[in-house]
């Protein structure tokens, strides 16, 4: 079973890392199996094909860092439109 933690974007935009909580892994750091560790996924996305460039796992302490930098970064960074904006400001619908 994997749950996605989140995305990590690269330089390159058609690349990206997608890391995942995965269940009974084998560290490539310290080559221990462990129930629950970190797995991650490099893919290179062109048109509608997806190619895996690199398939890692890790154990909790050493998959530490990816972890950490996906939950902080959103998925899809949201750019704030002025539309969504007057939509609140409307005084014929109220001013919320």
């Amino acid at each position: 079973m994997r749950e996605l933690i989140g995305k990590i974007q690269t330089k390159d935009p058609s690349i990206s890392e997608k890391v995942y909580f995965a269940e009974m892994v084998r560290c490539l750091e310290c080559q221990q199996t462990v129930p629950m560790g970190i797995e991650v996924v490099t893919v290179k996305k062109s048109g509608e094909t997806k190619e895996v460039l690199r398939h890692v796992c890790y154990c909790r302490g050493h998959g530490f860092d990816y972890e950490t930098k996906a939950q902080t970064l959103p998925i899809r960074p949201h750019a704030k439109s002025e539309t969504s904006l007057l939509r609140f400001n409307n005084t014929s619908w109220g001013i919320i």
